[in-house]
Order: structure tokens, then C-alpha cells, then sequence
């Protein structure tokens, strides 16, 4: 599993957290993006490696 958390310049959306949760198959969940990276929509943020996964993201209230 991997958490990845993000700020957004819109502070209606706040701090969010992207949850990477690899499956039974799954070997490594690789994080490409660093610590203080601006990201656009579409940036990648990693990937799993041999098999299945799933993911979410976390909004806080």
C-alpha cells in the first residue's frame, strides 16, 4: 500500500490523500512523485507492478 497526500491550491478541496493498495499479485507500488512536487491533473504518481490493484482518494469532511 502506498499514501500519497496532497494539498490543493483550491481550499474548498483542502488536503487530500491518494491511496494506492496493491492486490494479492501485486509486487511493489512504485512512487515517482517527491516530496513538495506541483502536480497538474494527469501527472502521474507511480505505478503497480505485476498484477492487479485498486485505489482511492480521501477528502477530509
Amino acid at each position: 500500500r502506498a499514501l500519497i497526500f496532497i494539498e490543493c491550491d483550491n481550499p474548498a478541496i483542502g488536503l487530500m490523500c491518494f491511496v494506492a493498495v496493491g492486490l494479492g499479485e501485486v509486487s511493489t507500488c512504485e512512487i515517482s512523485v517527491r516530496v513538495g512536487a506541483r502536480l497538474k491533473r494527469g501527472d502521474p504518481l507511480g505505478a503497480f507492478h505485476f498484477g492487479g490493484s485498486t485505489h482511492c482518494l480521501v477528502f477530509r469532511p
